[in-house]
């Protein structure tokens, strides 16, 4: 690692870092800390693409550790050569989930700049935002950001370098980026957001950077599988018809496994939002195996697991098999386009079993509309008898209706009436099943942020500002609704005032 007084010193068990200067120099902000900011492969894959441009260096900014005890003010610099952020030509960010929208404005403030875009002259370096966020709802990003790109950014990417490099103003330039395909300029467009950008086939499989002992998945080398999903659940933002399926051939994959980060990385991570619908999946898991990796898969649908491909995942290393039956029962997850039956799980049990599993866990959700009793009971009776053939870990999270989905106006159910739902499931499998669950309260927040327009954005920076408690969100959010009653749902209210993709389509 070449030698810099001001380099980060979590940069030092970093593999793959990039260290060069340029003429142009950006900083890729990741708005949580670097174990986080490690997991995200769309971040890699960005960094990489602007730092392979002729004339241009990036360099990344994340969040110190122990910023989240809120006694951090800063100041806040890049990772490679500790620069502040106000020093960089522009300012971009990745974004991939609601309560991370603060953090985006505290970076900017911990960095010298003024967090609001309306107190940044135009001189000021332009701040660009996109990320997984930008497939449902942006709109509370607007009272922060200058401009953001819409969905998936590779070929945006090009349009965006070469208009920067342009050397038009500020303003010249925010214009000419308003009339390009995916870009949002709140400045220029208000409320009418532009369509999601969906990448070509020729930019897939994504290719990590970096490994890191100090990232969410330790030392393991991101590759990316296949993008989309061919499915059609009903809550997903990621579903066939928003983001349809693309598939790279099986020798597209392997063969990034020989070259790069991959070549010494001890585990390789495949990504994607369906990967094991992805139909090469196994052979890129034997490619892996053959090669001394240790494996990790982003998802795993239980309805595609046999024999081969459970044996695969414990010869690479796991020793705990996760499946989503994202539903109470079956007749829940027939309303949602899940399609997965109790058979399906229960054969998954038997599976890890067989091949030495230690356990199994599975994810739902709860507080979908015309949940009934019978939907919990058939819930209690599958855990009790998974739990009978191998333990089980369930994990819990509130259902929080996103954009861009046939359930972007379903209700979020009332915190308390969730947390007597959760009681009962403790109550029912404390004995035989180890239960989690995400805290209705903060699924409550990030279901404003994913509904709310940009004075929602704004409420949340204040709560945040006061100590970021829920209660700081509670008084925050109840001020903004009594002062205007349709903030809650004003990101569909405004889809459908502008006619865009709207909700047309999405049932």
């Amino acid at each position: 690692m070449p030698a810099h007084s001001r380099t980060h010193p979590i940069l030092r068990a970093e593999q793959g870092t990039i260290y060069h200067r340029a003429s142009s120099e950006m900083v890729l902000c990741y708005p949580n800390n670097y174990r986080v900011a490690g997991a995200s492969l769309g971040y890699q894959v960005v960094y990489n693409a602007l730092n392979s441009r002729q004339g241009l260096s990036c360099q990344r900014a994340v969040l110190p550790d122990d910023a989240f005890e809120l006694t951090w003010r800063g100041p806040l610099r890049s990772l490679e050569h500790g620069m502040p952020l106000g020093g960089f030509d522009v300012v971009l960010f990745s974004i991939a989930y609601e309560l991370d929208l603060p953090h985006l404005a505290w970076m900017l403030e911990a960095g010298g700049m003024a967090p609001l875009a309306m107190d940044r002259s135009d001189k000021a370096a332009p701040v660009i935002v996109g990320g997984p966020l930008t497939q449902s709802n942006v709109l509370p990003l607007g009272p922060f950001v200058d401009v953001v790109v819409m969905g998936e950014a590779e070929e945006a990417l090009e349009v965006l370098l070469d208009r920067l490099e342009s050397g038009m103003p500020k303003p010249d330039f925010l214009k000419a980026l308003s009339t390009e395909k995916g870009f949002w300029v709140p400045s220029i467009h208000g409320d009418a957001i532009p369509d999601v950008l969906v990448a070509r086939g020729a930019h897939i499989p994504a290719r990590g950077v970096w490994t890191s002992p100090d990232a969410e998945f330790r030392d393991m080398a991101l590759l990316e599988t296949s993008r989309g999903c061919p499915r059609y659940c009903k809550f997903c933002v990621v579903r066939a018809p928003a983001s349809p399926m693309r598939s790279p051939e099986l020798d597209r994959v392997v063969s990034a496994l020989d070259e790069g980060i991959y070549r010494d990385a001890p585990r390789v991570g495949f990504v994607g939002a369906a990967v094991s619908d992805w139909p090469h999946i196994k052979g890129a898991l034997q490619a892996a195996i053959d090669r001394g990796k240790g494996i990790g898969i982003s998802s795993l649908r239980a309805d595609r697991l046999d024999e081969t491909f459970v044996g695969l995942l414990h010869q690479g290393g796991y020793r705990t098999l996760t499946v989503a039956s994202d539903a109470a029962s079956e007749r829940l997850r027939r309303q949602i386009m899940k399609g997965l039956r109790p058979k399906h799980f229960l054969r998954t049990a038997e599976l890890a079993r067989a091949v030495g599993m230690k356990q199994m866990k599975l994810y739902l959700m709860i507080g979908y509309p015309d949940e009934r009793p019978e939907d919990y009971q058939e819930l209690y009776e599958l855990c009790e008898t998974i739990s009978s053939r191998i333990p089980l870990v369930v994990t819990i999270s509130p259902f929080v209706p996103k954009l861009h989905t046939p359930l972007a106006e379903a209700p979020f159910e009332q915190i308390a009436s969730q947390m007597r739902k959760l009681k009962a499931i403790q109550k029912r499998l404390r004995r035989r099943v180890e239960v989690r669950f995400d805290s209705p309260r903060w699924a409550w927040i990030e279901y404003r942020l994913s509904q709310g327009g940009m004075a929602t954005g704004m409420a949340a920076w204040e709560a945040f500002r006061r100590g970021g408690q829920f209660s700081a969100y509670k008084r925050a959010f109840r001020a903004l609704d009594s002062d205007q009653e349709s903030e809650e749902r004003a990101a569909v209210q405004a889809a459908m005032k502008h006619n865009l993709w709207a909700l047309s389509g999405a049932r």
